[in-house]
């Protein structure tokens, strides 16, 4: 009976022990504040999401601003007057248990946002973020680090800018480090559909940082009565510094004409179209009614790779599935990256060539066989996307936008198969091989990256130009008139018959 009533007491013991615990020991404090506050102007710190179980009983809330002042309340206003980094201590109690919980915050005198997808300066950047600090001055990152492609990082930072809203109403100025003119594209893009569409720009001054600032200009003024910034400042990268250093917008372009700085400004004032730009006021008239620049590089891109198809076919004589395939693949280059449409060919291509022999056995029409293969290949990329997004080759951001082309891609092994069935496997795969090469040789004449891991090949000039001046495209007509009538030996053919030219010759 003792036994009994002993283990009795104990099971009460440990109910009421856990009871309590239950009611006494999940106090979790909570601080919301921005990162960034600034000098002498009062901000909120709020401890209303800290999690209090017991609400009947009396909650304390006591900061201490890592300045030497402390408060209590649930939100509480304080400013600080001298910038730098402070340490933010939040101690909440019921009078039975409490939590505690910190957070740094930067109250600085200038705040930037940057806007980037360097990844290669990702270190870089880092640092400079340190140097502002040390000057009183607080970066605010925006980052599509790991797009594989201008258009996808365009994507990635025009979701990302609707998010920071705020901070970009609170900066002064705005810093776009960028391939091309993805940065600016975004910001734009984010002004005409997103939140930054509230925000008064007209105080605010752009810097573009670029290795060529004369280069970029007309396709940043296009951007200009969208935005409706104060200027844009268009520099190399040295200027990061100066912008960090200057207290305005003034000092920062005395300072780089002082010093002989490239540099480029646009205001209201510049960019002003001539008539024999009359391409150049419908692209912009496009761009103002809320086209994408990136969907004008397109199409004002398709005709240099159209002609580029066109002269390697002709005058150098590589056979390709005609022009448009190429062309295709070409554009899809730039949208989803070079290597990533080139694994998509790859593993179309592969279950193209595998599946055919099997389905050559059975006894059916050559449409649904077609209708099999892409339903393989359709598997065989969702395979290859798990692994991908599973090891952190594609993240869901990139596969989000990049799907449609890679589905594009996939459906060119019809191309393919319908060669293997009329010429073999061998001259299909000469055939296709020789596709993609011309492809990739558009891509990169016409502006596309190609990295090699130790360096990389970029060429800007010809889609540069083609953007900066659409009227140019005009030229490509009279080019492709003077292909049509090439009658000579192409360049393949010439070394193909090389010995026999030499004995005419002789």
């Amino acid at each position: 009976m003792i036994k009994k009533i002993a283990t009795a007491a104990l099971i009460s013991l440990f109910s009421l022990s856990t009871v309590f615990a239950a009611t006494t020991t999940y106090i979790e404090a909570a601080i919301s504040t921005d990162e960034g506050l600034q000098l002498k102007k009062s901000s909120v710190f709020d401890a209303s999401e800290s999690f209090i179980p017991n609400l009947d009983r009396e909650v304390s809330y006591e900061w201490d601003f890592g300045d030497g002042n402390k408060n209590e309340g649930v939100q509480i206003l304080h400013a600080y007057q001298e910038p730098g980094r402070y340490t933010v201590n939040l101690n909440v109690s019921d009078g039975i248990s409490s939590s505690e919980t910190s957070k740094d915050v930067f109250a600085y005198r200038k705040l930037i946002v940057l806007i980037t997808d360097q990844t290669e300066a990702e270190d870089r950047i880092q640092n400079i973020k340190q140097f502002a600090e040390s000057e009183g001055v607080f970066i605010e990152v925006i980052e599509s680090f790991g797009s594989a492609t201008d258009f996808i990082s365009e994507e990635i930072l025009t979701k990302k800018l609707n998010e920071e809203a705020k901070n970009i109403r609170k900066a002064g100025d705005i810093m776009v480090w960028t391939n091309a003119n993805s940065g600016i594209n975004a910001l734009s893009r984010s002004i005409q559909n997103g939140k930054s569409s509230k925000i008064n720009f007209s105080q605010k001054t752009i810097t573009s940082i670029t290795d060529n600032p004369s280069a970029y200009t007309s396709r940043t003024e296009r951007q200009f009565d969208l935005i409706k910034p104060k200027n844009i400042n268009l520099a190399k990268e040295g200027a990061i510094d100066i912008l960090i250093e200057s207290i305005n917008d003034q000092e920062f372009i005395n300072t780089l004409e002082e010093k002989a700085y490239p540099h480029e400004i646009i205001t209201s004032r510049t960019g002003k179209l001539r008539p024999w730009n009359f391409m150049s006021f419908f692209v912009n008239s496009l761009i103002n009614n809320g086209v994408p620049d990136n969907t004008i590089a397109l199409l004002l891109l398709l005709p240099l790779i159209a002609t580029v198809v066109a002269f390697m076919k002709q005058v150098v004589g590589i056979t390709t599935f005609g022009i448009y395939t190429p062309s295709i693949i070409t554009l899809s280059f730039f949208i989803i990256g070079i290597y990533a449409g080139l694994i998509t060919l790859a593993v179309a291509i592969t279950v193209g060539a595998l599946v055919r022999p099997i389905l050559k056995k059975l006894r059916m029409l050559f449409i649904p066989k077609m209708a099999i293969v892409i339903t393989l290949v359709s598997l065989s990329l969702l395979f290859v996307l798990i692994i991908s997004n599973a090891i952190g080759l594609f993240d869901s951001e990139f596969l989000s936008i990049a799907i449609f082309p890679m589905l594009i891609l996939s459906t060119l092994v019809e191309k393919f198969v319908s060669a293997k069935s009329e010429k073999g496997l061998s001259s299909a795969a000469v055939l296709m091989t020789e596709t993609v090469i011309v492809a990739i040789i558009a891509y990169f004449i016409a502006g596309g990256e190609i990295n090699l891991g130790l360096f990389s090949l970029h060429f800007e000039f010809i889609r540069n130009l083609i953007l900066t001046y659409p009227e140019t495209i005009l030229l490509l007509l009279g080019i492709n008139v003077a292909l049509g009538k090439w009658s000579g030996l192409r360049i393949m053919e010439r070394l193909r018959f090389r010995e026999v030219l030499r004995h005419i010759e002789e």
